[in-house]
Formats: C-alpha cells, structure tokens, sequence
C-alpha cells in the first residue's frame, strides 16, 4: 500500500510537471504588457435592492491606452452591500490594437474583480481573440482608486500556433 501511495505521488507529479513544461513549440513567448482604461460613459440597464444589497448591471463605453490600445464595450453586474464594500464580473469587448505586432482585430476580456467603501477596486482578466486574432490568450490584472472609472491594468499574452 505503501508504494502505491508513492507510485501515485510520482506519477501526479510527472503530469504536473508536463503541464507547466508544455510541448515544444505549443505556444510563442509570453508578452508582457501595460496599459488604462478610462470610462467614458455608463447606462444602467437593471437595478434592483435585495436584503441591504444593491444589484447594478451596466454597459459602460471605455478606453484603452497603451500595449492594448482600442475602443472597448463592457457588459458589468456590480453587488453593493451593506457595508459599501463590493464584487462584480463582467466582460470587455475590444476593438484593439496590439503595439508592436502590427496586429488588431477583437479581443474578449472575461473579469472580476472586488472594491471596498473607499472606491479601491482591483481585479483579474483573461484575454480571448477573436477572428483575426482568434489564437491570442492572455492574462492580467488591473486596479483603479476612483471607484473603477480608470487606473492601470498589466498581464502577459501568448499566440498559440
């Protein structure tokens, strides 16, 4: 029983250690990149209150500078509870341009990220092409001290082959 135990450390371990590895050649070097956004406008399109919680979604217009330049549409569902603390999730749909590469076309942003009652808000990101840019992947973070309307945002992307 011993060696099996051991038999299946070892074996988790090789697979994991595949994993993080990767085949040669299955994807180009990872970019590192920075940029902001910038809020230019929101619509709120459903607004509710439910037990001391506030239920917002909204389509916001907004900007990126940078690395990830373009013209973005976000779709964002926002709970604001009791204690002015806050979660949300959404997705950014960029019309973007990739400094350096001489590429663009539509990138898909899936987020979420949390706030708290002094208006900090950070968060996470992945990055999707679509179309002309349907093998780019990436990831990244991204921060704002006004209540989410603009700051910093930075991450990695890869093309797949």
């Amino acid at each position: 029983m011993r060696n099996l135990w051991r038999k299946t450390l070892l074996g988790a371990g090789m697979a994991v250690a595949a994993l993080l590895v990767g085949s040669p050649g299955s994807a180009s070097t990872q970019v590192a990149f920075n940029g902001t956004f910038q809020n230019i406008s929101a619509r709120t399109t459903d607004f509710r209150q439910a037990d001391g919680n506030t239920f917002i979604s909204q389509t916001v217009q907004v900007v990126y500078a940078g690395d990830l330049s373009g013209s973005v549409v976000e779709h964002i569902d926002l709970v604001i509870h009791p204690d002015g603390s806050l979660n949300f999730n959404g997705a950014d749909v960029c019309a973007c341009t990739l400094a350096g590469t001489g590429r663009s076309g539509t990138l898909v942003l899936p987020f979420s990220g949390t706030g708290d009652a002094s208006g900090a808000a950070s968060g996470r990101f992945t990055i999707k092409g679509v179309g002309s840019l349907a093998n780019l992947h990436g990831v990244g973070t991204f921060q704002s001290s006004n209540g989410g309307s603009s700051g910093p945002f930075s991450g990695v992307y890869h093309f797949d082959p």
